[in-house]
């Protein structure tokens, strides 16, 4: 899978992710804002959240699982893809 196809895959499962959990999936803001309340670490800025929802940028292995944690998904599946736990 190539990088273009891999951002726009997790991407999909973020999106995805973000619905399941009654979540708005098309709003960069809401996003970052929702995972700056719980990361410890760099709060994300609305840019990068709308990277990461548009499929230009995958975070990094931290924010990742965060993100899963919240979403109540696998960090591995929101990655890698496959069959979602």
């Amino acid at each position: 899978m190539n990088g273009s196809t891999e951002r726009t895959s997790f991407s999909d499962r973020l999106r995805q992710a973000l619905k399941d959990a009654h979540y708005s999936p098309d709003s960069p803001t809401k996003l970052a804002r929702e995972f700056n309340i719980r990361f410890d670490g760099h709060p994300v800025t609305v840019h990068a959240a709308r990277k990461w929802l548009v499929g230009e940028a995958i975070p990094t292995q931290e924010k990742l699982r965060m993100l899963a944690l919240w979403l109540g998904v696998s960090a591995e599946w929101l990655r890698f893809g496959g069959a979602p736990d």
